[in-house]
């Protein structure tokens, strides 16, 4: 790395998103950090997007465009090879940086050298950019800034679809796996690499929101299931790639791993918990007995210890006695 190189990174992999472009660019050049570099990886965009990039006149920006589109994980590991910085940062071109994160993010890994990676919690934006809910995470269950040993991270991943917003994730480039992204991992392209980056490096959290993270129809996320509220549906197809992903990382590395048995029930506890979730957004708002039943079908094809899930049957029950007789079910508080 050049003397006189940025400390950061920051890469917009982008490709035909002129209308969300501009929003995630000038949020990068708001940050109360100075010291950055702004990557535009443009995938063979169509639309306006060399345009829109040419019309900044600011000397951190660099504008790579690819002569062809070369897929979403290519243009993604080609950026990270053209970095020269000490620390990264990937925003999704549909996305923004709130004005304090690369200067919270840099100053947790300055002070933890054995991290390899600090995420954040993380506003949800509509597709218009209003805003659906202020603060979120995914971490399941921190509540202040933590340093959590790789171990324990992985441990915890092994129960939940992802616990990082790729957007407020800001990477230690000693710290990246080979590839970053795999394509083995599709479409959960970041999920296996925060699980190798874990074999060797702490995984910091700050819990104070730092991005906007976009929900919209035509994002990476919803190709794998619709909107809904502040989030995404989870279909099939992603709930078994990423079990799937899970396991192989597990076969993998296990000889590096400890207690192979409980990592493997602790993936099959989420996979089971996520088909029962996808039954409920399927079934809804009418949860009717026949479209329960099909439903739930679906993720017994997937996992056949569905059957003796105690919240599939509850969802099956509560689709034969209909909203008033759940209702009818419940205890009551006594005063």
């Amino acid at each position: 790395m050049s003397p006189t190189s940025p400390r950061i990174t920051v890469v917009i992999p982008t490709f035909n998103r002129a209308r969300f472009l501009p929003g995630a660019i000038e949020s990068v050049l708001a940050q109360t950090y100075g010291d950055f570099r702004l990557l535009v990886a443009d995938n063979a965009s169509a639309d306006e997007t060399p345009a829109i990039v040419a019309g900044y006149d600011d000397r951190r920006i660099d504008y790579v465009r690819r002569p062809e589109n070369l897929g979403i994980i290519a243009n993604h590991n080609l950026a990270l090879r053209d970095v020269a910085s000490e620390y990264c940062l990937i925003v999704p071109d549909d996305d923004v940086l709130f004005p304090q994160i690369l200067e919270r993010t840099i100053a947790v890994l300055d002070a933890n050298p054995g991290a390899g990676m600090v995420h954040a919690r993380f506003g949800v934006l509509g597709e218009d950019g209003t805003v659906l809910k202020e603060v979120d995470d995914w971490t399941y269950g921190l509540d202040r800034d933590t340093v959590e040993p790789g171990g324990t991270f992985v441990r915890e991943s092994m129960l939940w679809s992802c616990r990082v917003c790729a957007s407020t994730a800001l990477m230690r480039m000693a710290a990246l796996p080979e590839p970053p992204f795999d394509p083995d991992d599709f479409p959960a392209i970041d999920f296996g690499m925060w699980l190798r980056m874990a074999l060797d490096w702490e995984m910091a959290f700050l819990a104070e929101p730092l991005a906007g993270y976009r929900i919209h129809g035509d994002s990476h996320s919803a190709a794998f299931g619709p909107p809904q509220g502040a989030g995404y549906t989870m279909g099939t197809e992603i709930v078994t790639r990423l079990h799937e992903v899970k396991l192989r990382f597990v076969e993998r590395f296990q000889h590096r791993l400890d207690d192979i048995a409980d990592l493997r029930d602790r993936a099959a506890r989420c996979q089971r918990r996520e088909l029962i979730w996808m039954a409920r957004n399927e079934t809804l708002p009418e949860r009717g007995f026949r479209r329960t039943v099909r439903a739930l079908a679906a993720g017994l094809r997937v996992d056949p210890r569905l059957a003796v899930e105690p919240s599939a049957w509850s969802l099956l029950m509560g689709s034969v006695l209909g909203p008033r007789g759940v209702h009818l079910l419940r205890p009551r508080r006594t005063a």
